[in-house]
């Protein structure tokens, strides 16, 4: 007999008793089940981020992304005027890396916005879970290695305790967080849209796709809001629509008083994702860092994901008030911000002997290091690769010069065409 584990048995258990669920419903579960959950360390209370978990992100690459970042954190900083504090919050952050480096980065190399800087991780672990309390013990001793102060960092568990309760300056950062939220799936019906929900066959015991009508009016009418000709696309075409994106931007923007929101992950705008070459949508899985399209296989032991529609977040920051500074890839964002520059420097200060002593050992040895720094790097702007994710910039109440970002800086300015408005909207 096959076995269930004890999160798929609870899954199969509500279906039983309510009926189908949404594929988002499953995917909040799978995710996000306060004990149970992929991103709460799953059934068997493992990391499920980095080289020894199933996926790895940009800050494992090298610790040049985080500081490369830091160093646009900082130019935001001293357009706002130099706010004492100046919070980051970063939503999502796992294990800290981006923290690490940005505040390293602070420390090390802008002393003065060192001490404005208060950097709040939030993260939907239980804080009494083994995770929680594994990632915070990691960061604490992080910090005190590079003899940071122990009140420039803090973690919470839900973003909506943050604090002060009339919102803060600073930014809110996100690196790959919005392409795990939750998210409906729609398939093309002859000339109308069905969802696709989770069902369990008939020995109740395994997870099923079954279809039926949308789920809600918000679900039905997202294509038509940004005008995507879906009716002219194949029979049984696919996509995914992320109702949960914009409920989080909101939230965000509604903690921000003044200050910017940078949100970095893999997608593209409406008309560029949603298009009949993808006919089988976007959504797929990671487990031991294999990529599979069985989202529906080991809930809670493995991430789901899809591309995140870059659109709808411009759109409902507009709704908060926010406007948008910019949209553009992590290669362009990060190198206008100077990486190329910084591993080239850093690769020669702290490997000196492959310039000067190529035919010693120590030479050799140091050569391989600076490649090794060199190709790190090429990886974070692989176009093919991580150097493809998007970066999105807005800001609420900076002065006109706070809008003049390195990180944007040369880049394509946003047009009609490329970010259309929700046709409701126009």
């Amino acid at each position: 007999m096959d076995r269930l584990n004890t999160l798929e048995e609870l899954i199969c258990q509500e279906i039983t008793g309510t009926g189908p669920i949404t594929f988002a419903r499953y995917m909040e579960l799978a995710l996000y089940h306060p004990t149970l959950g992929y991103y709460s360390g799953g059934e068997e209370g493992h990391e499920p981020v980095g080289w020894s978990g199933d996926y790895f992100t940009s800050g494992d690459v090298h610790p040049l992304w985080g500081q490369t970042i830091a160093r646009q954190l900082h130019q935001m900083w001293e357009l706002l005027g130099k706010p004492h504090p100046f919070e980051i919050v970063e939503p999502g952050a796992g294990r800290g890396l981006l923290a690490r480096d940005v505040c390293q980065y602070a420390a090390e190399r802008a002393p003065d916005w060192a001490q404005a800087l208060r950097y709040t991780l939030v993260d939907r672990a239980r804080p009494d879970s083994p995770l929680w309390m594994a990632r915070q013990k990691r960061l604490w001793a992080t910090l005190d290695a590079i003899h940071l102060p122990a009140n420039m960092v803090r973690m919470i568990s839900d973003l909506e305790v943050h604090d002060p309760p009339e919102g803060f300056t600073g930014c809110v950062v996100s690196n790959e967080l919005v392409d795990s939220l939750p998210t409906h799936i729609l398939q093309k019906q002859g000339d109308s849209l069905a969802e696709v929900f989770v069902t369990v066959d008939g020995s109740g015991r395994h997870l099923i796709e079954t279809l039926s009508e949308p789920s809600s009016p918000e679900t039905a009418d997202y294509l038509d809001r940004f005008g995507i000709p879906w009716r002219e696309y194949p029979e049984f075409w696919r996509c995914e629509v992320c109702l949960a994106a914009r409920a989080w931007l909101l939230q965000a923007a509604a903690r921000l008083r003044r200050g910017y929101v940078l949100t970095i992950d893999y997608g593209s705008t409406a008309r560029d994702l949603y298009t009949p070459g993808r006919r089988r949508g976007t959504l797929v899985a990671y487990a031991r860092h294999q990529m599979n399209e069985s989202p529906l296989a080991q809930p809670g032991l493995q991430d789901i994901t899809a591309h995140v529609n870059f659109t709808e977040l411009i759109d409902a920051g507009r709704d908060a008030g926010l406007e948008t500074l910019g949209l553009t890839s992590q290669a362009e964002f990060l190198g206008r911000l100077g990486i190329r520059e910084e591993a080239r420097r850093l690769a020669s200060h702290l490997y000196p002997y492959a310039d000067t002593e190529r035919h010693t050992d120590r030479g050799q040895s140091d050569y391989l290091r600076q490649r090794t720094l060199l190709s790190a790097v090429s990886i974070l702007l692989d176009p093919g690769g991580l150097g493809a994710f998007q970066v999105l910039v807005q800001q609420r109440q900076v002065p006109p010069e706070g809008r003049d970002l390195l990180g944007l800086m040369a880049a394509t300015p946003l047009s009609p065409e490329m970010i259309p408005a929700p046709t409701s909207l126009r």
